[in-house]
Parts: structure tokens; sequence; C-alpha cells
């Protein structure tokens, strides 16, 4: 492996013309790797020393094609969804990789079948998600935007404004993996009574999470039970809209909910009914059904709202940005990414 990268400040916030700048010539001995969602300078750079490397951000479905059809490696984030039909049209593709947590965005089925390499990297930006999921927590249960937006305004109105201490209130994480295993970590050294539920709940699995002091039990009695519930399980056929009006229905109406899964587990228009008609306290949520435009949950007081940006530190990017490294590296060399899915 390589080493580290440089400690410099990862601005991978930078414009697309400025990612898109340079693109390497072809050359027949180097891998061709194509960019289509934005990741570390750092780790691009590092990355066109030793590939072809392609930048094109979000390109629509007909140019993704295009450019993939001479490529032997992709990197995407979640902004991209890479079909069947357009991994079929892809004879050099070798491996795709994907910069963060999931694969939803990927067809699988068909990586499989043309002999792709897919891999991801899962528990890199875990503890950022975690931080940024107690932060919402906090933002939302003390009304910080709306009391952002007063003082702004000149006018605040301070009895408005009177929200909920986390010390001693239960919280519920729905999917205890290594993003919820952060968020319950923090939430006990906040003095909160922790609760979680997994896909799959056994009795040794019981008895080491209540060594940890966490409570392990079923999704249901979670929402029932809990003053603040967050949401960290992955999106699969079974967890789709999980969080549904009947799942709301069980919650208490003081109760704050926070997603920082992905944006199908939690039925939004179900969601944006129980909050405007008061039956929760409040929710926040740092991903959304589209991945543009404004929400029609924006227009409550009682919603925080980010655009995915639970990975978006620097030290996660550097991290992201390493591993992908290391990971290109083994995959385009024929071996298995050490987060290999497929």
């Amino acid at each position: 492996m390589r080493g580290s990268l440089p400690r410099t400040r990862p601005l991978f916030l930078a414009s697309l013309a400025q990612l898109e700048l340079s693109v390497s010539l072809p050359d027949s001995d180097l891998a061709r790797v194509l960019v289509v969602d934005p990741i570390a300078p750092s780790a691009l750079d590092e990355l066109r020393t030793h590939y072809d490397v392609t930048v094109r951000l979000r390109p629509e479905s007909a140019e993704l094609a295009h450019l993939l059809s001479d490529q032997d490696a992709i990197v995407l984030r979640s902004g991209i969804k890479l079909p069947g039909d357009i991994i079929a049209t892809a004879p050099r593709l070798r491996v795709i990789a994907r910069a963060g947590n999931g694969v939803d965005n990927i067809d699988l089925d068909a990586a499989r079948e043309a002999d792709v390499q897919v891999f991801n990297i899962p528990s890199v930006s875990s503890r950022a998600v975690a931080e940024l999921a107690i932060g919402l927590l906090f933002s939302v249960a003390r009304h910080l935007p709306l009391a952002d937006r007063q003082v702004r305004a000149g006018s605040w109105r301070k009895a408005s404004l009177a929200g909920t201490e986390l010390n001693g209130k239960t919280l519920g994480v729905v999917g205890l993996g290594d993003i919820g295993s952060y968020i319950a970590a923090i939430g006990l050294g906040l003095g909160m009574n922790v609760i979680g539920s997994v896909g799959v709940r056994t009795a040794e699995r019981t008895k080491q999470w209540a060594a940890a002091g966490v409570g392990l039990t079923t999704t249901a009695e979670v929402l029932a039970t809990s003053d603040m519930v967050v949401v960290a399980c992955p999106l699969t056929d079974f967890t789709r809209h999980l969080i549904n009006a009947q799942a709301l229905a069980a919650m208490q109406s003081h109760a704050y909910l926070v997603n920082v899964a992905r944006a199908g587990v939690v039925d939004e228009p179900a969601l944006y009914t129980a909050l405007k008609e008061r039956r929760l306290a409040g929710a926040a949520l740092d991903v959304h059904t589209t991945e543009s435009g404004t929400p029609a949950l924006a227009e409550l007081d009682n919603v925080v709202l980010t655009p995915h940006i639970g990975a978006m530190t620097h030290d996660a990017q550097d991290r992201i940005g390493r591993t992908l490294i290391d990971g290109l590296e083994l995959a385009l060399a024929g071996h298995d990414a050490p987060t290999r899915i497929c």
C-alpha cells in the first residue's frame, strides 16, 4: 500500500470546473478510471499519478454510457445511478468503486453477470455520520434553526424556543450497524437511556449489547417507547418505507425523528402529515427522496434539513480518499478489495 495522502485541507466542495480541469491523455499502459462524483482533490491528484483519469461529474445516462464504454473502473458516490444496461455496454469495465456507504444505486446482479468487482467504503465515515445525527438531534430538540432565523430577523420570542434536553431521555436507534453503534455510544455518553434494533436479533447479540449498556429490542418497541429516534439502517426491500404512516402513528407525540440512513427508509409524505398535524414534536433529515429541490418538509418550523452531508468532513474525506485509492489498487491488480460486495 502507498503512504498516507498529504494532510492538505481537502476542498471537497470545490467547483465542478476546478475538478474537471485536467484530464490525462490516453495511455495504453495505464488503467482508465472514470470519476463521476466529487472526491477529495488530494485523492484525485494521486489517482492521476497512477491511472488515466477522466472526470465528468454527474453525467446524464446517455453520456455516462458513452464515457464508460472504454473505462476499466468507475468511481461514484450516491449521486449517480449505475443500471444494468449501462454496465452491459462497458466491455472493459472491471471495477465499480462506491466512495461511501451503501450500493443501492448500483445494479449488483448486472455487475456479477459481467464479472465486475464492486466495493464500497462502509465504515470510514461512520463516526462523521453519527456526529451529524447527534448534531441534528440537538438542533431539532433545541429549535436552533428557528432561533437563528428569529435573531437574524431582529425579533425573537423565547417562549417559542423552549426545547428538550437529551440527558435522561430514551434514545432509540433503528439499525445498530457501524453508524448506529457510534450513535449509541455518543448517546450513552450524554446520559441517555439507549435502546436499538438490528435486522436479526439473537440471544448472543442481545447479551453483547446489554454489556455495552444498550437494550436490544424490536423496531416497533424502539418507535413506541423512545423520546428520540435515529434511523441508521441500510435501505433494502425490507426497510423501504419502514418508517411509514403506521410506524409514525406508534411514536409518542413528544418524540423527535432523525434520519441519516437512506431517503427511502422514511415515507416523507407520511412524515410531513404527522409533523403538520403535530403528532410528532419534530424531525431532522440528512437524506431526501430527491438530490435537489426544496422538499415540502421545508415549510415546517419543527423540521431541520441538511443535504446529505453526513460524511462531508475534512477528516472523513481524507479517510475515504485513502481507502478508495488502496481499494482501486487491489481491484485493478485482480485482487479483492477489503470491502468487496460482488
